[in-house]
Formats: structure tokens, C-alpha cells, sequence
């Protein structure tokens, strides 16, 4: 059984894909997100995570984005490559973070894991972050109506 009082062991679990993104540039994106690890990895649930915890409304976590592709994690990001290092949203934020809490890194785990489809997957990782922050991590704009406590593993 999986719920948000073991929703950090479970993510321990997830595979990280190779590199991290440790400076604002779009060869710093294209590395992690082009790596032939990130090709394979399709059907998943992914993390963006910090090298160091982010203070959170209640406690700290390193996860600072839940999302989910049907396609390989590559396919999903690596056209994004230099719009994540030089749109200047996103190049505020994705500075702030490496400078603040270190280098992204990104884990994945296949969706089914935690249901019957990738919105749900997605969803309920967010209920289970929010269950522990009371709030979604800090560059997710998108929220979930999934409310599910538990699922089985």
C-alpha cells in the first residue's frame, strides 16, 4: 500500500536518469534531457528534483515538478531544451533554483505503479505531496482532483 506517509520511501525508488542540470543553458538541458536513458524511459511518472530540500508551507522536499508523459521523457523535454534555459521565466527560475538548492536531476518510474492512467498517476502524486505540504510543489501550475488516500502497490 502506497500513501503520503510512505510517499518518500516510494520515491526513493525512482530511477534517476543520468547528468543533472547544474547551470542555465541549453546544453545543460540537452544533456539531461537527450541522454539515451531518457529515450527509453516512456509510460512514466517523472520528478524534477534539487540537490538540497525546499522549504515547503509544512516541511521541505527536493521534488520541484510531478509530471508524466505517454512518450520517452526525451521526446516529452528536449525541444524545451533552450526555451527552459532562455525564456525569461523560466530562466529566473530554473537560476534561483540551482543557485539556492543545487544542480536538477530528474527520476522516473513507470506510471502503473500508481494508476490506470498517466493523468491519474500524475494526480495522485500531487494529492500525496500536497497531503504533506499543503501545497503543490513550487513549479507546478497545474492541480489534481485526484483524492485517493492509498493505492495498492
Amino acid at each position: 500500500m502506497i500513501d503520503s506517509t510512505n510517499f518518500y520511501e516510494v520515491i526513493r525508488e525512482f530511477e534517476l536518469l543520468p547528468g543533472a542540470i547544474e547551470n542555465v543553458s541549453t546544453q545543460a538541458f540537452q544533456t539531461v534531457y537527450g541522454s539515451p536513458r531518457a529515450s527509453l524511459a516512456k509510460g512514466i511518472v517523472y520528478l524534477f528534483l534539487s540537490a538540497q530540500p525546499i522549504p515547503r508551507l509544512v516541511g521541505e522536499s527536493r521534488i520541484i515538478y510531478i509530471g508524466q508523459t505517454k512518450g520517452s521523457f526525451k521526446n516529452r523535454y528536449f525541444q524545451y531544451s533552450s526555451l527552459h534555459a532562455s525564456s525569461k521565466a523560466n530562466k529566473l527560475k530554473f537560476e534561483a533554483i540551482i543557485r539556492e538548492y543545487g544542480p536538477i536531476t530528474i527520476a522516473v518510474c513507470p506510471f502503473k505503479r500508481f494508476g490506470s492512467s498517466l493523468l491519474e498517476a500524475e494526480g495522485q502524486l500531487l494529492w500525496w505531496y500536497f497531503q504533506n505540504h499543503c501545497e503543490y510543489p513550487p513549479v507546478n501550475y497545474t492541480k489534481t482532483k485526484v483524492r485517493n488516500d492509498a493505492v495498492q502497490a
